[in-house]
C-alpha cells in the first residue's frame, strides 16, 4: 500500500515537473529575438545609438520593460499591439513608425498570424543598459 502510493506521488511530481519545463520552453520559444545590426557614438554628445531588428513570433510579446533612452522603432511587417505608460493602446501595422520616451514602461505583443519585425534604435548615455524590465 505504502509503495503504491508513493508511486502516484512519484508520478504526480514528475507530472507537474514535466509540465512546468514546457511552460518555460514554451515561454522561451515566444520572447521577440533581437539582433544588433549597429551600434555606434552619436557624435560628441556622450550618447551612443543601438540598431537592432526585433522579431516576434505568433503570439509573442514582450515582458515590460524601459530604455534609459529615447526608442525609435518602424514595423517592417506584421502588426503588434504597442502599451506605453500614460497612454492609449496602440495598433501598428507594417509602415508604421513610433517613439517612446526614455524611461516609459512599454511592451509589445504580436497581433499578425505570422511573425512580426520591428527595425528599432535605442538611444541612450553610452555605458548604460540598454532595457531594464518595469518596476
Amino acid at each position: 500500500m505504502k509503495l503504491a502510493k508513493w508511486l502516484g506521488q512519484s508520478l504526480l511530481i514528475s507530472f507537474f515537473i514535466t509540465q512546468i519545463a514546457f511552460a518555460q520552453t514554451q515561454t522561451e520559444e515566444l520572447r521577440p529575438k533581437r539582433t544588433v545590426l549597429q551600434k555606434a557614438d552619436v557624435g560628441n554628445t556622450g550618447r551612443e545609438v543601438t540598431l537592432q531588428i526585433v522579431e516576434f513570433p505568433a503570439g509573442a510579446a514582450e515582458v515590460p520593460h524601459t530604455h534609459p533612452g529615447e526608442l525609435v522603432g518602424y514595423v517592417l511587417e506584421g502588426s503588434a499591439d504597442l502599451m506605453v505608460e500614460g497612454k492609449p493602446m496602440t495598433s501598428l501595422k507594417a509602415g508604421d513608425g513610433f517613439i517612446i520616451e526614455g524611461g516609459k514602461i512599454h511592451a509589445a505583443k504580436n497581433t499578425a498570424k505570422g511573425s512580426t519585425k520591428l527595425l528599432a534604435a535605442v538611444i541612450l548615455e553610452k555605458g548604460k543598459p540598454t532595457s531594464a524590465p518595469a518596476k
